[in-house]
């Protein structure tokens, strides 16, 4: 009888150590998957698996950022698409080694956890212009230099081919690390827009630039001087022409290293100051509009096949995804761009973006309205030119060798909703976000690929990592011994 006793507390002995080991190993496997953020990505596209990119930065980040949800954690995870958001964010401090620091706020509490601004929202707020407009959902970026502001609409994207087929993307990566190195780089640059020559008003284009780590404000160049820190001036599709004083505000500025970007209008009318200005640079817009064979389908709005060109412009504009016939309707006809020469007067021209030349062809429009959009035996083949990058080397004020740049590009219609889209549309924001990286001369620049959201739901959670785990470390394990025991438990009792 007794040696039954002691072999029941046994058996009562070894269950309870069992089950106390499961309970520590899942309470071990639970921060660590936690910590080190341990998931099985089974997405097509690899959507929840941080890129090269953006690991080594989160690897390199030697400061601590503050990074606010204002929303609750439960109300974020009952979204599939929130929910994707957060775990790319615990991925994301995983891979910091916890420098970046998650929290969810609800905003009618106005207040968060940390250090700075007596932790209150509305402090924090009143401190930066970028947060004025912040809302429900959105992501605060928080260092001790300066915040910033994500909708989580912005990580997501959508674009529509000629079909009318819909694809989502993510953009996260991108979005997310843009706006760390904002928060993070010792110096901001400046963008200025000129607004008083009928210039469009580009909400989501002065956003491009934003999140590409610069602060944005406009000017009135007839009346006002360039600031000293501004280091991209922006025309956009001018109506009126230049004074000769702002032409001369404009060749000061390019002598000292500065940037110009001018985007012409499809319908723009004579400027002759302006495009002697661009001619002393080597660029001459010509009389033309630009149609394809193999995308045009509307005679005044159509589509434009066309690609960045790889190579000898801008460093990074290479990496700008191919701008091809996936945009939507609306989008107006370009003029070409011409250029005398390579190399001019000091000048390096390049180009960086053309037409597809098997299918483009261009029309006069000289004489006046176009008599019909079909290709004539007269009609110039493509390819042309849509977009150029000339450079000249200068001194800025401090005495060092720098580049002057002027950029001319066909303004294509760069309205919001297309600019917003993330798209792969003409003059889309991917090639928008590389220049402005490209002339941005503090902190890194970094692109990183959107991904389609392609089977995006196909990720191992945490709670079925740590069963796995646990499957595999504890339960496996223990069901082969105790099979293994019970099977010569047997052999010996024959």
């Amino acid at each position: 009888m007794s040696n039954k006793l002691r072999i029941r507390g046994i058996g009562v002995l070894i269950t309870v150590v069992v089950l106390t080991l499961i309970i520590l190993v899942n309470i071990f496997v639970g921060m660590l998957t936690d910590r080190f953020f341990i998931r099985a990505d089974l997405t097509e596209t690899g959507v929840f698996t941080l890129s090269d990119r953006a690991a080594e930065f989160l690897n390199d980040l030697d400061e601590t950022v503050d990074i606010i949800v204002l929303s609750e954690e439960s109300i974020w995870r009952a979204n599939p698409n929130f929910d994707m958001v957060a775990n790319i964010l615990q991925n994301y401090s995983a891979s910091s080694g916890g420098r970046l620091r998650i929290q969810y706020v609800n905003p009618d509490l106005n207040s968060f956890d940390g250090p700075l601004y007596n932790n209150s929202l509305s402090d924090l707020q009143a401190a930066y212009m970028e947060l004025e407009d912040m809302d429900r959902n959105d992501i605060i970026f928080l260092s001790e230099r300066r915040a910033t502001r994500l909708s989580v609409f912005d990580l997501f994207a959508q674009r529509q081919d000629q079909q009318g087929r819909v694809t989502v993307t993510l953009r996260a990566d991108q979005e997310l690390i843009s706006s760390l190195i904002y928060v993070l780089n010792e110096e901001i640059a400046r963008v200025v827009f000129v607004e008083n020559h009928r210039e469009s008003p580009l909400l989501n284009f002065t956003n491009v630039f934003e999140r590409g780590g610069y602060v944005a404000s406009t000017i009135n160049l007839a009346t006002e001087e360039i600031p000293d820190d501004t280091i991209v001036l922006v025309s956009a599709a001018p109506l009126s022409d230049f004074l000769s004083e702002e032409i001369v505000k404009l060749e000061e500025f390019l002598m000292h290293g500065g940037s110009v970007i001018i985007l012409y209008d499809p319908q723009l009318p004579s400027l002759p100051n302006l495009e002697n200005f661009m001619a002393e640079w080597g660029i001459t817009i010509e009389n033309k509009l630009i149609f394809d064979d193999e995308f045009t389908f509307v005679p005044q709005f159509g589509i434009i096949g066309a690609h960045v060109v790889a190579g000898d412009g801008l460093p990074s504009t290479a990496n700008a995804e191919e701008i091809t016939s996936v945009f939507r309707l609306g989008v107006r006809l370009p003029r070409p761009l011409r250029s005398d020469a390579v190399v001019r007067g000091g000048f390096r021209i390049t180009p960086l973006v053309q037409t597809i030349s098997a299918s483009s062809y261009a029309k006069d429009i000289s004489a006046g309205d176009l008599t019909t959009p079909a290709r004539e035996p007269g009609d110039e083949s493509g390819p042309f030119v849509l977009a150029y990058h000339v450079s000249r080397s200068t001194r800025n004020a401090d005495g060092n060798q720098v580049d002057a740049n002027l950029i001319v590009a066909g303004f294509s219609k760069f309205d919001d909703f297309i600019l917003g889209t993330y798209g792969d549309t003409f003059y889309n924001a991917f090639l928008i976000n590389d220049i402005a990286h490209d002339l941005n001369p503090f902190g890194e620049r970094i692109f990183i690929p959107a991904r389609e959201l392609t089977g995006s739901q196909m990720m191992v959670s945490s709670g079925s990592a740590r069963t796995i785990l646990i499957v595999m470390v504890i339960a496996l394990p223990l069901a082969i011994i105790a099979t293994g025991i019970v099977v010569w438990r047997k052999r010996r009792h024959k």
